[in-house]
């Protein structure tokens, strides 16, 4: 809520004069709702991953579990942005450790995919078929496009929906109070002031979602950056 108001001085003397009007917008201190109980990456248990680039233990993470190989044996490349092609291959690879299963990957109806890799297609063909994606239009993904913050969120929370929720994890049921539960969190408070622009509420609600699950990582406490490219270092 934005507030209007003006400040005295005031001491033995008396009070001041006011000073000039001046208009504010308090922040909020809202913190994730809905963490989870436990950790899947343990400092205690999970080595190094061993590149020269990054000494970051979410990296460490995502390569003991299969989900990068990095940039070169060396190197991760954690500024750099994530494309569409590399997301596909990292939310595939994320599928199995999550607890949920891999459909065939099958032709989807991509017509500017030809030059990449079977592994690259494939994992392309399994993010449509699993419902992460629906690509840029009926019959184009976009492989080379860098993936903003704001379809980054859209991803995950998709990917979620096929994922099994682990001990201490929070599941919320799927519509209503009754029935099938996946993994999300209802809670809609949050600290951002940059999500005006973001008109999808798919888009908001994804992105309340992981922030109050705690899979969230920003520069600063009030701003997502939602169309921002998403770089390697914050997707892992």
């Amino acid at each position: 809520q934005l507030y209007t108001f003006r400040v005295y001085g005031v001491n033995g003397d008396g009070t001041s004069a006011a000073s000039a009007v001046a208009t504010a917008t308090p922040v909020s201190q809202h913190t994730p709702n809905d963490l989870a109980v436990f950790d899947a990456c343990p400092a205690s248990l999970i080595a190094s991953a061993g590149f020269d680039d990054t000494n970051s233990p979410d990296v460490a993470c995502i390569k003991h579990y299969g989900i990068t190989m990095g940039t070169t044996t060396t190197t991760f490349s954690p500024v750099d942005p994530v494309t569409r092609w590399q997301m596909a291959l990292f939310l595939t690879r994320m599928v199995g450790p999550a607890g949920g299963g891999l459909p065939s990957g099958a032709d989807q109806g991509f017509t500017d995919i030809s030059g990449e890799s079977d592994e690259i297609q494939t994992a392309i063909g399994r993010i449509k078929q699993l419902g992460i994606t629906v690509g840029k239009t009926a019959t184009t993904y976009a492989p080379a496009d860098n993936v903003s913050r704001e379809e980054m969120a859209l991803f995950l929370t998709r990917l979620l929906k096929k994922s099994t929720v682990g001990p201490g994890g929070n599941t919320e049921f799927v519509t209503g109070t009754s029935g099938a539960k996946e993994i999300k969190s209802n809670d809609t408070d949050h600290n951002f002031t940059d999500l005006s622009g973001v008109t999808l509420y798919e888009s908001l609600t994804a992105i309340t979602n992981l922030w109050n699950l705690g899979v969230t990582e920003v520069a600063t406490a009030t701003l997502y950056e939602p169309q921002e490219p998403m770089t390697r270092k914050a997707m892992a």
